[in-house]
């Protein structure tokens, strides 16, 4: 036997290593050789944003005003046990925010409904000029607002209440 037959595989250097183990410990893994968790991760966030979309919509067909905020938590929260940047975070909420409450804006406006006039008249008696555009713009930030708080929160939340920190 050679003397390199007689090393063991520890004592042997990089280059006399068998050349299966060097490749595949250098070689980045493949896209077909992604974990199910990068998976689960890239379909759990369009599927988060649909989600939180249609319940500030339909929260907003029935009147309750508040839901992008538990919307917020929720977004925030689950971003940050699943460990994505904040910045997903915002941008997934700011989309939830202002299509959840605009696209049902949209359809009353479509469908015949006095939007534009109910906004102009709620500008009037709020002393502003009676721009049916700017009571819809307050309308939208209002939302976002309320999105990005509970983002804001539910992140803090989800990293306090992590064990090992």
């Amino acid at each position: 036997m050679t003397e390199l037959q007689k090393q063991s595989p520890h004592e042997q250097s990089p280059q006399e290593q068998s050349p299966q183990k060097q490749s595949s410990q250098e070689r980045p893994a493949l896209p077909s050789e992604a974990t199910d968790g990068r998976r689960a991760t890239a379909l759990a966030l369009p599927a988060g944003l649909v989600g939180a979309t249609v319940l500030v919509a339909v929260g907003s067909l029935w009147g309750l005003w508040y839901l992008p905020f538990p919307c917020g938590l929720l977004i925030g929260a689950a971003t940050a046990v699943r460990g994505l940047r904040a910045r997903t975070a915002v941008l997934t909420a700011t989309v939830a925010a202002l299509v959840g409450w605009g696209a049902p804006l949209l359809w009353r406006a479509a469908s015949g409904e006095a939007v534009a006039g109910t906004a102009r008249t709620v500008a009037a008696l709020a002393g502003l000029p009676a721009l049916a555009a700017l009571v819809v713009a307050a309308t939208l930030l209002i939302g976002l607002v309320q999105t990005l708080l509970g983002v804001w929160l539910g992140r803090t939340a989800a990293a306090a209440l992590r064990p090992g920190r």
